[in-house]
């Protein structure tokens, strides 16, 4: 006969002071950790959205080389805005075929209108399937018809300078000096340029209050050129760069700390401090002002 002995022990549970102990470790490591991730996430996010706004950049220049121009701001008055021109460029192709840029944004199919693209999103703001379509402001300024809801973006081309005149109520008016122009039509040449490629902004982050996502006229779809207000932005005194997230007025301003990308004429992407002065935004955004930049 074997004997068997069996030696059983007993594991020493965790008292309740040592396993509040750890509980404080692993609180204080966390602590510790978090604004590491946070700032880690954050500079992916300003990598991955200059990258965005790369090739955004890169497909106007592959624009320019096809057309001798670039996009235009928007084909027609209610016409497609630069975001459908652009789209073959941004290997898009089947999309742009679904539009029919003869005719206005409301006359285009559901397809057409609501297909968003990933480039047109800064993943520090949101995702394209976080945005979804518009849900108010796209709405036809001729026939005032119900909106018609599109995909969205956070870029807007550049379209300069804006002055207030000297007169009674202080109309304001653009001074037409952006890389893209007002009017509906035709775009620019880089000929047209004349500050140099490398000192003048081609599009950039858009300002978006986080309370507007999808609203009215600060962010109606990317597409729909009658709604000039969602698709481009400009620089002046009343239209500085958003020092917050909940800035309530027309503007160029992105959700990174600190600083705002933009593509430039010249292809690249470079950073802009948010506290940039009025006077050197200015010049950046004017394309023909021949004013001297100064450092930025």
């Amino acid at each position: 006969m074997v004997l068997k002995t069996i030696t059983s022990s007993r594991s020493k549970a965790f008292t309740l002071i040592e396993l509040l102990v750890v509980m404080s470790i692993i609180s204080v490591l966390v602590g510790l950790m978090l604004p590491a991730v946070q700032k880690a996430r954050g500079a992916v996010n300003r990598i991955s959205c200059a990258n965005s706004l790369k090739q955004v950049g890169l497909s106007m220049w592959l624009y320019h080389s096809t057309f001798d121009t670039l996009p235009a701001t928007r084909v027609s008055d209610q016409g497609a805005s630069w975001a459908v021109l652009i789209l073959p460029n941004l290997e898009q192709e089947n999309l742009y075929r679904k539009w029919d840029t003869s005719k206005t944004y409301y006359q285009q199919s559901q397809v057409a209108r609501e297909t968003g693209v990933k480039v047109m999103f800064c993943p520090e703001r949101r995702s394209l399937a976080a945005a979804g379509v518009s849900i108010s402001g796209d709405v036809d300024t001729i026939s005032k018809g119900q909106h018609i809801p599109g995909a969205l973006g956070d870029f807007a081309v550049n379209m300069g300078t804006e002055s207030k005149a000297a007169t009674v109520g202080g109309a304001t008016f653009f001074n037409n000096d952006g890389a893209f122009p007002a009017s509906s039509g035709r775009g620019y040449n880089f000929n047209m340029i004349r500050d140099g490629l490398s000192n003048t902004l081609l599009v950039g982050e858009k300002h978006i209050p986080i309370s507007k996502w999808g609203v009215g006229t600060w962010d109606s779809s990317i597409y729909n050129g009658d709604i000039y207000l969602s698709i481009s932005r400009v620089s002046s005194p009343q239209h500085r760069i958003a020092s917050t997230i909940d800035d309530l007025d027309w503007r160029f301003g992105s959700y990174h700390f600190g600083i705002i990308q933009f593509a430039f004429c010249d292809g690249g992407v470079r950073s802009i401090p948010i506290n940039t002065s009025e006077e050197t935004f200015r010049r950046l955004a004017s394309r023909n002002d021949g004013e001297v930049l100064s450092d930025y």
